[in-house]
């Protein structure tokens, strides 16, 4: 398990080459978001099992980053089958959600591949493409929805306002809701890891998607404690824009009352890249510094992102009792 010998974590390609990745050019609009998201129903159909990076980028991270993501960042889970179930032993999988703890308390970000099944990523996929629209509500972080638009599914009683006026599920994300958490099933790897921080509560569900051409997003956080997850719906390599944390810049711990991280880890770079398949799902320090970088791929990169932070004042119970 975890990064032991013997391993199947995806590995990261860190040869850089020239070129332009195949496929049309064009922006995706709601009719073609889903071929240009990359997502045809051979893809959704791939063998659930331990997956290397898939495409050969053109532009791939640093040795830097591709050596950190290998050896200190990323962690291997057993792959589910199509109906959801696991394939290890509780005490196995209590040790990956220890050791992705510890990952997290030392690094402030951990991957976790092999997440999300083939049928979870097209699932969700579908839903959102039925929810995705191009007003200018939904951009986030551009004028223009086009470039990056954000697809809400759950709104917690603390988001709601002007552009966000639900509380609770969207109707028509039903299948994502059971894909993130089934409960008739155990919690997931991740969702044991944010309870093991104390972060459980989430304020949304939202699926941001960075449209051909979109440029970086400005520096940002997203709370001053909890965690950003973030599963990816697509094969995300340097082209297609991952998310870019800064380790640089002093932020909070993840717990509470350890002060600010002033310093990083010299094992890890000074930015990442968090390139990873689909199905993954990256988990970083809310309070770091980070962006979504540029869209410089033919295809769109939708991500499901949540915001999981301590209980809110606003909601008695976590997101999985509503």
């Amino acid at each position: 398990m975890g990064r032991k010998k013997g391993s199947t974590a995806p590995s990261f390609s860190t040869e850089e080459k020239s070129g332009q990745s195949s496929g049309s050019k064009g922006k995706a609009g709601p009719k073609s978001a889903a071929k240009q998201a990359g997502l045809g129903g051979s893809q959704c159909a791939t063998e659930t099992k331990a997956r290397k990076l898939p495409v050969p980028p053109s532009q791939t991270i640093s040795p830097e980053e591709g050596a950190f993501l290998n050896n200190f960042a990323s962690l291997s889970l057993p792959p589910r089958n199509a109906n959801g179930d696991k394939r290890t032993s509780k005490a196995a999988e209590d040790a990956l959600v220890a050791e992705a703890v510890s990952t997290l308390e030392r690094f402030h970000m951990c991957i976790l591949h092999n997440t999300l099944t083939p049928e979870d990523v097209a699932a969700i996929h579908e839903e959102f493409i039925g929810l995705l629209d191009f007003k200018g509500d939904s951009a986030i972080g551009e004028k223009d929805a086009s470039k990056r638009s954000g697809t809400r599914m759950y709104n917690c009683q603390c988001q709601v306002g002007p552009a966000c006026g639900f509380n609770g599920w969207k109707s028509g994300s039903e299948k994502t809701r059971c894909a993130l958490h089934d409960p008739t099933r155990p919690p997931m790897v991740w969702e044991r890891v944010c309870n093991a921080f104390g972060f459980n509560h989430v304020a949304r569900v939202e699926v941001v998607t960075s449209h051909v051409g979109c440029r970086n997003q400005a520096w940002h956080t997203d709370g001053t404690h909890g965690l950003t997850v973030i599963f990816a719906l697509v094969d995300v390599d340097q082209r297609k824009g991952p998310t870019e944390i800064d380790f640089t810049f002093p932020f909070n711990t993840l717990r509470a009352d350890q002060g600010k991280v002033k310093a990083k880890d010299p094992a890890s770079p000074d930015r990442c890249h968090a390139a990873m398949p689909a199905g993954s799902v990256l988990l970083f320090n809310a309070n770091a510094s980070h962006r979504g970088t540029a869209n410089l791929s033919t295809g769109d990169r939708p991500i499901l992102v949540l915001d999981t932070s301590p209980q809110c004042a606003q909601e008695d119970t976590s997101l999985w009792d509503l």
